[in-house]
């Protein structure tokens, strides 16, 4: 779906492309987040919101690399994630530290939620016919058990 590159506007949040084109193939998978400063016929002048305290923060960018960004802000304030549940099909999604470059996920039906100072704080997922112990706060609910 091509967008109309003429609609932004003094103000609008984008995503700005760039990747690497080689003898393996192409891709364009790396993205940085900008806010627009001026537009022209062809190109912006975007600053870079992961730069914002270091002086020459500008950069001129083709408008066709160019992705608007925008959220309701409203949004942010009524939607969260879901909560899980007892019988509750999730996946916990743990990382040790940032030098792990395979998560660990482990997948199954919440059997046990252990609380800690009044919040959940570990949990047990039925794996088949293993029990599994992690935190409660790495969990996503893949499919509810009731739905709603």
């Amino acid at each position: 779906m091509k967008q109309d590159k003429s609609q932004f506007i003094v103000g609008d949040l984008v995503a700005v492309f760039g990747g690497e084109i080689g003898k393996e193939g192409k891709s364009a998978e790396d993205i940085s987040i900008c806010k627009v400063s001026v537009v022209g016929e062809k190109d912006l002048i975007v600053e870079s919101s992961s730069h914002r305290f270091i002086r020459n923060t500008h950069y001129t960018v083709p408008k066709n690399i160019c992705c608007k960004l925008f959220m309701n802000p409203d949004l942010l304030a009524t939607e969260g994630i879901l909560k899980p549940n007892i019988g509750d099909l999730v996946l916990s999604f743990t990382r040790d530290s940032y030098k792990d470059e395979n998560p660990e996920q482990i997948t199954g039906i919440l059997y046990k939620i252990t609380y800690q100072l009044g919040k959940p704080y570990k949990c047990s997922i039925l794996c088949g016919s293993e029990m599994k112990e992690v935190q409660y706060s790495n969990l996503m609910v893949l499919q509810s058990k009731i739905k709603s």
